[in-house]
């Protein structure tokens, strides 16, 4: 690492936010202090307060920064000439998920800072549903999902499962992670519960009750 008087602005900034945002996820926002960032990074206090007043803003700016590199992320997937859209689909969802996860490791947030909490809620439920609604709408203008199935209700069906299940309250309650949770959302939705057999039986008795009524 350069020290501190060979950085310049730019890199001293970027630092500072890779620093913090690693603290927070491994300690808890709550737990980490001004002080202690300045100096798992090796610099001054006065350093640190010049680029971030207090630790609010510092994580305002994070998060601010870690969403932009999301969004530019997902483009960069879909612009892959490797992947066609199923792949493209994949990717984009275990990358969503694992950044879902990441940022559920800050929940102490939501009670010290809901402002910013809600900044999150307001990101995960604008920018990236959206992005995920418009994944959805592509896979069935591509043929790759039914179409026999209503649209609108499939994105609604998975777009409400994720936010009601991938949060901090609802996983307290579950035996798992928020990507693996993510990951299960995806598995039934994509996969359906039925096995094969089960599958054909279940076809077969709604064609029947169809004639009987």
């Amino acid at each position: 690492m350069k020290k501190e008087n060979d950085m310049t602005e730019t890199e001293t900034k970027s630092n500072i936010l890779s620093a913090a945002e690693e603290m927070f996820l491994q300690h808890g926002f709550s737990k980490v202090t001004m002080e202690e960032i300045a100096a798992a990074l090796g610099i001054s206090k006065k350093t640190l307060y010049k680029y971030f007043p207090n630790k609010k803003e510092l994580l305002r700016e994070l998060l601010t920064a870690r969403q932009c590199e999301f969004m530019d992320h997902v483009e960069e997937i879909w612009k892959r000439d490797d992947l066609d859209f199923v792949g493209k689909f994949r990717t984009t969802l275990d990358f969503v998920g694992a950044r879902s996860s990441r940022m559920n490791r800050l929940q102490d947030v939501q009670k010290i800072a809901p402002d910013i909490w809600r900044e999150i809620h307001d990101f995960k439920k604008g920018k990236i549903f959206d992005k995920v609604r418009r994944l959805f709408e592509a896979g069935f203008e591509a043929g790759a999902f039914r179409s026999d199935i209503d649209r609108d209700i499939v994105i609604l069906v998975y777009t409400n499962a994720v936010e009601s299940i991938v949060n901090p309250e609802s996983l307290s309650e579950l035996p798992c992670t928020a990507g693996q949770a993510f990951e299960a959302i995806s598995k039934i939705i994509f996969e359906g519960i039925l096995t094969e057999e089960g599958r054909s039986k279940y076809i077969f008795h709604k064609a029947v009750a169809s004639t009987v009524h």
